[in-house]
């Protein structure tokens, strides 16, 4: 059973789940957690009144299969983008959310999932994308974002929320996207447009992936291995993204950990 969370303090977020509500027919249960609560079918959903990177508490407060967050991606650029990604944080710092050197439990089949439902319903200029794993919740019960991004009028524009919505509904109701391998990803930029590509052409499903800016944290690799609710196969390495040097650490102790890999 999956749980869909939302906040109201986050006006993408609500338009989501509203729209969401609308097609499968949610009802008001009672409370959970002190948190109101909506079913439909053997789905549920949570409405928090606080910002939605700092729910660490969610999995404690209920037990479901996977918890998918409902929210808005925040560009500096005002990056129009329709998103999925898992959370965590591969450096020492935790500015949004989480805990330092820490990553959630990916979901990479409902991520890769989420991700072509998305590509199926848009009919807009807007791209589909993974984003790499970045802010918090820190959570063990597996979870992704599913976002919209871009500048204020996009974000509360409720045509695009609507796009978010019946990508979910498709999700939750069809079988599994097609894959060959789950995979971390490594390197690229923090909108890693080739581990998209891959995705979507059934070739991996993608746990956590860790962009060129972070790769000094090698030693996240194990981590980003262990934290995924299906088992990793392979490392899909964005090869010419990345320096000679720094490929060496990374093939390294990709080695140590038994893990293959594959350039792209």
């Amino acid at each position: 059973m999956p749980c869909l969370v939302y906040s109201t303090l986050d006006i993408a977020s609500l338009n989501i789940a509203e729209a969401v509500k609308g097609r499968m027919d949610f009802e008001e249960t009672k409370p959970v957690g002190g948190f109101r609560h909506f079913a439909s079918e053997h789905i549920d959903m949570i409405e928090m009144g606080s910002g939605l990177i700092d729910a660490d508490f969610i999995d404690k407060t209920i037990r479901t299969d996977f918890i998918m967050f409902m929210s808005r991606h925040s560009s500096a650029k005002g990056i129009a983008t329709f998103t999925t990604h898992a959370e965590g944080n591969w450096s020492g710092e935790a500015e949004f959310g989480g805990r330092p050197k820490a990553l959630s439990m990916a979901s990479p089949v409902n991520m890769l999932s989420m991700l072509g439902a998305m590509e199926e319903v848009n009919t807009t200029e807007i791209p589909v994308m993974y984003e790499a794993t970045h802010h918090g919740p820190l959570l063990d019960t597996p979870s992704f974002f599913v976002e919209l991004g871009g500048n204020d009028e996009t974000i509360k524009d409720k045509r695009y929320a609507e796009v978010v919505a019946e990508s979910i509904v498709r999700m939750l109701h069809h079988e599994p996207g097609e894959y060959e391998k789950i995979a971390i990803g490594i390197g690229g930029t923090h909108y890693p447009e080739k581990f998209t590509k891959l995705a979507l052409e059934g070739k991996y499903a993608f746990a956590h992936m860790m962009p060129r800016y972070h790769i000094d944290n090698v030693d996240m690799l194990q981590k980003a291995i262990g934290r995924s609710d299906a088992e990793v196969e392979v490392a899909v390495i964005e090869w010419k993204s990345i320096k000679a040097a720094d490929r060496d650490k990374i093939i390294g102790r990709l080695g140590e950990l038994g893990l293959d890999y594959e350039r792209v």
